[in-house]
């Protein structure tokens, strides 16, 4: 399952480099690009090289956009999710429709079954204090996560984040992922109830190109020990973003 931008991964700490290069330049609109080797998701792997894009847009605590997956070679994998989130003093609360297929892309097909409608809310500890520590909490509210009943599934997924930065550049990133599941709606785990679903190191450094683009090569360790193997999964992930 797939991004909110993306996604899980290497890609989060891409964007947040992206923000703070174009912060103050007058210009809400910012866009990224990359290509990374694996597409992974709260722990899952939802494709192999994938190319990745987003464009959003940000008015005070208010950002809205759009991220998209392309899968290059024989995955097939295609993906278009469209978000929108408000913060304040740290706390954030967002929304988001995730729609994704492994074959032939129904972006309009029936809402219950090529859509994922979810709700999140968190707090970013950096906003108030040195920390740089951000939690969030996210449920399936609408879509295709459902039950043998046809009944929502409400998936919920639990994310720590502790994204240190050091003083050659690089930035850090030390992710625990958890999900809260019902074994006839399982996304992120093959188990019910509640399941570590990724811990991730991810590391990445900015390089600003004056008047161009900032450049962000990047690298992430990830494993889900309650995945789809029987022993869990394991990937690492690899990949340059280019923001505007």
């Amino acid at each position: 399952m797939k991004s909110f931008g993306i996604m899980v991964a290497a890609m989060l700490m891409a964007t947040g480099a992206m923000a703070q290069e174009t912060e103050g330049d007058g210009c809400p609109f910012t866009f990224d690009a990359g290509l990374f080797t694996n597409d992974i998701w709260r722990g899952g792997n939802c494709a192999g090289l994938s190319f990745m894009g987003d464009a959003e847009f940000s008015a005070g605590g208010f950002t809205a956009g759009v991220a998209a997956i392309s899968a290059i070679g024989k995955d097939d994998y295609t993906e278009l999710d469209f978000y929108a989130s408000y913060s304040i003093g740290g706390a954030f609360l967002s929304l988001t429709d995730y729609s994704w297929t492994q074959d032939k892309f129904e972006y309009f097909g029936p809402y219950k079954t090529y859509h994922y409608l979810e709700l999140g809310a968190g707090y970013d500890f950096s906003e108030k204090t040195e920390v740089p520590l951000s939690i969030s909490y996210n449920v399936m509210l609408a879509g295709a996560n459902r039950k043998a009943d046809d009944s929502q599934g409400h998936s919920s997924y639990i994310e720590i984040c502790y994204a240190p930065s050091l003083e050659c550049g690089l930035d850090l990133g030390f992710t625990v992922g958890a999900a809260i599941e019902n074994e006839e709606s399982l996304m992120y785990t093959r188990k019910d109830g509640f399941n570590f679903a990724e811990l991730k190191f991810d590391m990445s450094k900015s390089y600003n190109l004056k008047n161009f683009c900032t450049v962000t090569p990047s690298i992430a360790v990830i494993c889900n020990p309650t995945g789809l193997g029987e022993h869990g999964e394991a990937y690492f992930v690899g990949g340059v973003n280019f923001s505007f």
